[in-house]
C-alpha cells in the first residue's frame, strides 16, 4: 500500500481529544480524522480499561493490566475491501507503533509507519488489548499515555481516531493516601489500615496497598456542593466496625468503584475472618444519594421536584435529572451489612435513593445482609449481574417511582431459622403513602433466578400501585408465596381485566414452583393467578432447581426478547444458562 507523505505526530498531537471517563456505560466516543484527504464517514469509540470493557478509566491504578478497548466502524465505501490496520501509543513524549510481533519505536513519520494486521473490513471491528504494557513489553507507569488506532485502504486516506487518553499511576508510597485520616492498629489482612472518617470534599483513592476502616458515616462531598469522588481500586478491602459505620455518597458526588473479576473490591464486616453463615448486619453499608427523580411529593404540590431523607441521616436524595451521574459500582462484593437502627429504620446492603441511568453497576453482590440487599429509592439507575445471597429481608427492593433496567439477577435465600430468616425475594412498591403518585415505579427487568428455602418467605411482593415489566424468571423452592399481589391501586394499573391489561404490570416467559403458589387479595377485580396464567410463556411446572443454574428442563423454555438495547439478548429464561455461562464464578463469595 503507497502511503501519502505527511507528519502524522504533529497531527496526533494537535487534534482535539475527547477524554474517557471512569462512569461510561459504552465505549466513549472519539473524533474521527485522516492524513492527506477528506475525513471519510468512519467513527471510532474506546478508552481504557482495567477489566475488558466492563467501565473506563481516565487513570489505570498501578499493578492493573492497561487494557484498550475499542471499536471503528469504517467508511461505507471501504467495508468489504483490504485493510491495513495501526496502533500507535505516546506515553511520556516517546512514540511507539504496533506491529505483528509487539511494538517498537516510532520516528512519528508516515512512511515509517508500520501496521500491524491486514484483513477485510467488516462493518464493525473490535480492537482489543487486554494489557498493553505486557504486548509493548514496556513499562508505562508513572507516565500519561495516549492510544490512537486507524485503518487505511487502496482508496481511502489513512483513517485515525483521536487519542484514548490516561495515566499510568505508579507504585503509592508506604502512607495512607491523603485525607484517609491516619493508621490504626488493626490489622485483619495484614496490611496496614487507613481509616475513613468524617466529609471529604476533595477527592479520595483507596489503592491495593492498604485496607481501609470506616470511622462512622464517611461522607463523600456535600450536598451538591464541595462535591468530590471516591475511587476504589481492584483488590481493595473496606471494613466497618459498627451500625454508625456507612458509606454515603452525596448529591453530585461520584463513587467509583473499579474491581476485577480476578480482584473485586470487598466491603465487609471488620469481624469477616470469623464470620459464619449467621452473621449479618454488622456495619452499616453503601448508600448513594443522587439527582434523579422520586415521587415522595404530595400530590397537588407545587414542588418543581421531590426530594427525600435518606434513612438514619444519610443526606437528602431527588432531584430533576434522570441521566445523573454517580460513577460506577463494577465487581464489588457488600458484605455482612445492614444495621438494624430501629424496628423501622435499618440501613440497606446498599441504597440507590434518587440515582440517575448515568450511573454504571454491573457485576455486584450483597451478600447476608440484615435489611434489603439492593433497595431502589426512586430515581432511574440501571443495573446488570446482581448476586444477593442470604439476605435477610427483601433480596431486590424497589419504592418512590424507580424507573430503572435490570437484568441478570440471581437472589439465593439461606436456609437459617431463628432470628435470621429471609423475607422476600422481591418486594416492589410505589410509594407506601401515596400509591398513585408520579412518576409512578415501573422498572423493566429480565432473567432473574430466585431460589428460596423452606425457612424463607415469599418469593415476590408486588403492590402499592407499582407497576413492572417482567420476563424470563425462575422462581422455586419457596414454602410461601411464589407471588402475592396487593391494594386495588396495583390491580387498577395493570388492567380492569387479565384480558385487558395496560401493560403498566406484565410478566411473560417465567416459571414459579413454590409450595403455595399464590396469595390473592381480598376485593381485587381479578386473581394474580389469572393474570399469571393468562400472559404468553407462564408455567407454573416443576423446574427441579435447587441452585440459581438452569437445568436441561429449564432451558427448553422460550425467553421473551426485551426491546431495549440496554437488555442482552438471551435464549434462555432464569439468571444463568449452564455451568459455562455462569457471570458469578470467580469473583463472589460462596459459603
Amino acid at each position: 500500500m503507497k502511503y501519502k507523505s505527511s507528519m502524522l505526530a504533529t497531527m496526533l498531537v494537535t487534534v482535539a481529544t475527547l477524554s474517557t471517563t471512569s462512569h461510561a456505560a459504552t465505549e466513549p466516543s472519539l473524533i474521527t480524522n485522516a492524513v492527506g484527504g477528506a475525513i471519510p464517514a468512519a467513527t471510532f469509540t474506546g478508552g481504557a480499561t482495567s477489566n475488558e470493557g466492563v467501565n473506563f478509566l481516565s487513570a489505570v491504578p498501578a499493578g492493573q493490566p492497561a487494557g484498550i478497548w475499542s471499536s471503528f466502524k469504517p467508511a461505507s465505501a471501504d467495508v468489504g475491501k483490504e485493510g491495513d490496520l495501526y496502533m500507535v501509543v505516546n506515553a511520556g513524549g516517546v512514540w511507539y507503533m504496533r506491529t505483528a510481533t509487539g511494538f517498537s519505536a516510532w520516528n512519528g513519520t508516515i512512511p515509517g509507519l508500520v501496521k500491524y494486521s491486514t484483513k477485510t473490513l467488516a462493518a464493525s471491528e473490535a480492537v482489543r488489548v487486554t494489557d498493553l504494557e505486557t504486548l509493548a513489553g514496556k513499562s508505562f507507569d508513572g507516565n500519561k499515555v495516549a492510544v490512537y488506532i486507524g485503518y487505511m485502504t487502496s482508496t481511502s486516506p489513512l483513517v485515525y481516531s483521536s487519542p484514548m487518553e490516561f495515566t499510568m499511576y505508579n507504585t503509592p508510597d508506604p502512607i495512607c493516601p491523603v485525607g484517609s485520616g491516619g493508621l490504626l492498629p488493626f490489622t485483619p489482612g495484614g496490611k496496614v489500615i487507613c481509616v475513613l472518617k468524617g466529609t471529604y470534599k476533595t477527592n479520595v483513592r483507596l489503592t491495593a496497598n492498604y485496607e481501609y476502616l470506616l470511622s462512622g458515616a464517611v461522607f463523600i462531598g456535600g450536598d451538591n456542593k464541595d462535591s468530590a469522588s471516591i475511587t476504589i481500586d481492584a483488590g481493595v478491602k473496606v471494613y466497618g466496625e459498627s451500625g454508625a459505620d456507612v458509606l454515603v455518597i452525596s448529591r453530585g458526588s461520584k463513587i467509583h468503584v473499579n474491581g476485577t473479576k480476578a480482584a473485586p473490591v470487598i466491603m465487609t464486616a471488620a469481624i469477616d475472618s470469623i464470620a459464619t453463615r449467621d452473621t449479618t448486619g454488622q456495619w452499616g453499608g453503601i448508600v448513594i444519594n443522587g439527582n434523579a427523580p422520586i415521587n415522595t411529593c404530595v400530590i397537588g404540590t407545587a414542588q418543581a421536584f421531590c426530594t427525600a431523607e435518606g434513612e438514619a441521616s444519610t443526606g437528602l436524595y431527588g432531584g430533576s435529572n434522570a441521566a445523573d451521574n454517580s460513577g460506577n459500582l463494577n465487581y464489588l462484593q457488600v458484605k455482612y451489612a445492614g444495621y438494624l437502627i430501629t424496628p423501622v429504620n435499618e440501613l440497606n446492603g446498599i441504597a440507590l435513593q434518587g440515582v440517575g441511568n448515568g450511573t454504571l453497576i454491573d457485576y455486584v453482590q450483597v451478600h447476608n445482609n440484615a435489611d434489603d440487599g439492593i433497595e431502589f429509592f426512586g430515581g432511574t439507575v440501571n443495573a446488570k449481574h446482581l448476586y444477593l445471597t442470604g439476605n435477610e429481608d427483601d433480596s431486590l427492593d424497589w419504592t418512590y417511582g424507580w424507573n430503572g433496567k435490570v437484568q441478570h439477577v440471581v437472589i439465593m435465600h439461606s436456609d437459617r431459622t431463628g432470628t435470621h430468616v429471609a423475607d422476600k425475594g422481591l418486594e416492589a412498591d410505589n410509594n407506601d403513602l401515596g400509591f398513585d403518585n408520579l412518576p409512578r415505579s415501573k422498572p423493566t427487568i429480565s432473567n432473574v433466578t430466585m431460589i428460596g428455602s423452606p425457612s424463607s418467605g415469599g418469593a415476590m411482593n408486588i403492590r402499592r400501585g407499582t407497576g413492572a415489566v417482567l420476563s424470563n424468571f425462575v422462581i422455586a423452592g419457596f414454602e410461601k408465596a411464589c407471588l402475592k399481589m396487593d391494594d386495588l391501586a396495583t390491580y387498577t394499573n395493570a388492567g380492569t381485566s387479565v384480558a385487558s391489561l395496560t401493560g403498566n404490570l406484565t410478566m411473560t416467559s417465567s416459571v414459579m414452583n413454590c409450595t403455595k403458589l399464590y396469595t390473592e387479595f381480598a376485593g381485587a377485580p381479578w386473581t394474580s393467578q389469572s393474570w399469571f396464567e393468562a400472559q404468553t410463556g407462564n408455567s407454573t411446572a416443576a423446574v427441579g432447581m435447587t441452585t440459581y443454574i438452569n437445568n436441561a428442563a429449564v432451558n427448553a423454555r422460550t425467553a421473551t426478547t426485551v426491546a431495549d438495547s440496554f437488555f442482552d439478548v438471551t435464549s434462555y429464561i432464569g439468571a444463568v444458562k449452564d455451568v459455562a455461562g455462569d457471570w458469578s464464578a470467580g469473583w463472589t463469595f460462596k459459603n
